[in-house]
């Protein structure tokens, strides 16, 4: 699903448009990028793109957002919640953003947007997400962004000859109110 825009000082979570599909294509082709996120590259054309998203948008317990500049609306990358369990109060983060926007603050502007509308909007306590253990710079940013190892996957994630572990992290959001489960 796409929620509503998310406005920040210098970033924006919104909904993508098809002016993003260039953009979305050359990071989903992108091989060294796709690595890093634990994905296969593989030539994304701008159709393969827009049937992603279009899945991606249709699925209820998933929220994706672009993460634009505030500046002119350029899109920068995105960002999801996946696995949004409503009632246990989690989900899995996922984020991506193109190299030249990586360093600029521009994660961390997003996650802050993300992590309250995610406390405030549907209650959830916790976000988890899977670094790849050799990925310094990203297991230094969750650091840095209130996320914890809570454990390790041994030889998880295959590239070319070699299996590399991932790390678990988790992050607790604010006290989020309980909220009553009507019946069903």
């Amino acid at each position: 699903m796409i929620g509503p825009a998310l406005e920040g000082v210098t970033v924006r979570l919104r909904g993508w448009r098809e002016a993003d599909l260039p953009v979305l294509s050359i990071l989903r082709s992108d091989v060294d990028l796709q690595a890093k996120l634990m994905a296969r590259a593989r030539p994304n054309p701008i159709e393969r793109v827009r049937e992603w998203l279009v899945e991606r948008a249709a699925q209820p317990d998933l929220l994706l957002y672009v993460i634009a500049s505030r500046a002119d609306d350029s899109m920068l990358g995105y960002v999801q919640a996946a696995a949004m369990d409503v009632f246990q109060g989690h989900c899995e983060l996922g984020i991506c953003l193109s190299p030249l926007a990586q360093g600029h603050g521009i994660a961390t502007a997003a996650l802050d947007l993300l992590h309250t509308h995610l406390g405030d909007q549907y209650g959830l306590r916790k976000i988890g997400l899977r670094v790849r253990a050799d990925n310094a710079r990203a297991i230094a940013f969750y650091r840095r962004e209130g996320y914890l190892e809570v454990g390790r996957l041994a030889g998880h994630y295959r590239e070319r000859d070699a299996y590399i572990d991932i790390i678990l992290m988790e992050r607790l959001l604010r006290r989020a109110a309980i909220r009553p489960i009507s019946p069903t």
